[in-house]
């Protein structure tokens, strides 16, 4: 028997939904196609779907719960390969995801819950500090996720995550599941709609108005599909992005476990190293939300107030120059190169086929186009951080994220919600968060932050002869609104919390 195909017509999976569970196909794993068990969000992106629901839910009844998620399995997701039939019939994807409280909620003894990572277990709220979220961004003041409101991080256990290739699709879905919310144990905290935008091309755009999801690292051993913009690097090891597999640091590193008495039904692999425990961690990783409110008004007006710094004949591509400074890239994604004002106009951007292959070490040490201190740089530096080019390809491949967001506008403003998939989340999130988005100290500068992101940036350098520009009162553009740290299960480690007994729990 095999898993249910999500390219089936919406009264068809309707009418699915209606029957018994024992009378549902059960997903099936095939243990030679990794893809099979892993979430679909990891491997696709759904770039092909528009449209998004996000729902924070806490679960009230877990035994409701439980149930709710034996219903619930078939319909969910993976990164299986589909056909190309079956994609262009693709309308909908489901994934979900786990806080720690949340994990607990579901019945997953403590013995288990302490393998976890610390980062993990204690929250986003918890980690302000070292993400640079106060003031306006502090934790008590988020939609969610935050220290306070009704969906505040120790409220929030599961977050459902609906796709739609239009918002009609979307509400449809997420109307089905909210029908079933009471009956399976779990209360609505609160939800964020998202939609993605496009520019005239067909290409994603953020609300500054740049291309967005240009440079994704590929995965070692996985297709994603097909990209438009491939990265210059060589794939990265799987490890970086999943649990359970050698990462960039060639090492396999302990994941989440749980003790293999509370495995009734035999989902889980045995741990080699301790074979009284199963591995729950495999073909699962660690997602990071977070609201991004971005300011465009005010980002607006602050390329006004200094286009007299930029270059360009008109103001309008003096605004644009100085916007391609702050972020790193020209708004159509075309990298930034040193003695280039304007930005390209040449086949290639007719073609939709944007240059992502390239380094700064060689033809740009000294960010005379790409500023050092730019968005896009510290959150990739590629080649570009000392003592040598080769090295620093090697440090940035431990550092890389996958990304997942989607924009949103809604009655609270309109920004990104910011998706990423890490297999660490200290090593890899929050690294970029604290050493190279927000460190005054980067690439040589001195009390440079980013200039996009970061509460306080200031100002930003860019080099240029004979004399150096240099940008000063730079504000906050973007304020962190809600997010949290989730768990996404692989399918078997779903199926498992499904059938967990936590009579049979051991603390």
């Amino acid at each position: 028997m095999s898993r249910p195909d999500h390219s089936r017509t919406p009264v068809l999976q309707r009418a699915h939904r209606l029957l018994p569970p024992f009378l549902r196909k059960r997903p099936r794993i095939d243990p030679r196609r990794p893809q099979s068990d892993i979430q679909g969000l990891v491997l696709h992106g759904y770039k092909i779907m528009d449209a998004a629901c996000f729902l924070l839910l806490r679960i009230e009844e877990p035994s409701k719960a439980r149930r709710w998620l034996r219903e619930i399995l078939p319909e969910v997701t993976t990164s299986s390969d589909k056909s190309s039939e079956q994609r262009s019939a693709w309308k909908t994807s489901l994934n979900l995801a786990l806080t720690w409280s949340g994990l607990k909620a579901l019945g997953l003894p403590q013995a288990a819950l302490d393998t976890f990572p610390t980062e993990f277990q204690e929250g986003m709220p918890a980690r302000a500090d070292i993400l640079g979220d106060s003031d306006e961004s502090a934790p008590d003041k988020w939609d969610f996720g935050g220290s306070s409101g009704p969906a505040q991080q120790g409220e929030l256990h599961l977050l459902l995550m609906l796709y739609g290739t239009t918002p009609k699709e979307v509400s449809s879905l997420v109307a089905e599941h909210r029908r079933r919310l009471e009956e399976g144990g779990l209360r609505e905290l609160g939800s964020q709609q998202a939609a993605r935008m496009r520019n005239a091309e067909g290409g994603i755009v953020e609300h500054f108005g740049f291309r967005d999801g240009l440079s994704q690292p590929q995965i070692q051993g996985f297709r994603e599909g097909k990209h438009e913009a491939p990265d210059h690097t060589d794939a990265i090891k799987p490890g970086e992005f999943l649990l359970g597999y050698e990462n960039e640091y060639a090492e396999t590193p302990d994941s989440p476990s749980v003790p293999a008495t509370l495995d009734v039904k035999g989902t889980l692999s045995p741990r080699a190293d301790r074979p009284d425990w199963k591995e729950f961690g495999r073909d699962g990783s660690f997602v990071v939300v977070r609201k991004l409110q971005q300011n465009v008004e005010d980002f607006q007006r602050f390329l006004e107030a200094h286009k007299e710094l930029a270059v360009g004949d008109t103001d309008e591509r003096k605004k644009q120059w100085l916007a391609a400074k702050l972020m790193g890239r020209w708004p159509s994604g075309e990298p930034l190169r040193p003695g280039e004002d304007a930005p390209p106009t040449h086949a290639r951007s007719e073609k939709h086929w944007i240059d992502n292959s390239f380094g700064f070490n060689e033809k740009d040490p000294d960010g005379y186009g790409c500023p050092v201190a730019s968005h896009i740089r510290r959150a990739n530096p590629r080649d570009s951080l000392p003592p040598s080019a080769e090295l620093s390809l090697q440090v940035s491949r431990r550092h890389r994220i996958l990304r997942r967001g989607i924009t949103y506008s809604d009655d609270t403003g309109k920004g990104m919600l910011f998706i990423a998939i890490n297999a660490n989340i200290a090593r890899q999130f929050e690294f970029l968060q604290q050493t190279w988005l927000n460190n005054g100290k980067f690439g040589g500068r001195y009390d440079e932050r980013d200039p996009l992101t970061t509460h306080g940036a200031g100002r930003l350098t860019l080099p240029s002869q004979p004399v150096r520009r240099c940008v000063e009162g730079i504000a906050r553009f973007v304020t962190m609104k809600g997010g949290g740290y989730f768990f996404l299960p692989s399918l078997r480690a779903l199926e498992f919390l499904a059938h967990l007994e936590p009579k049979q729990a051991v603390s």
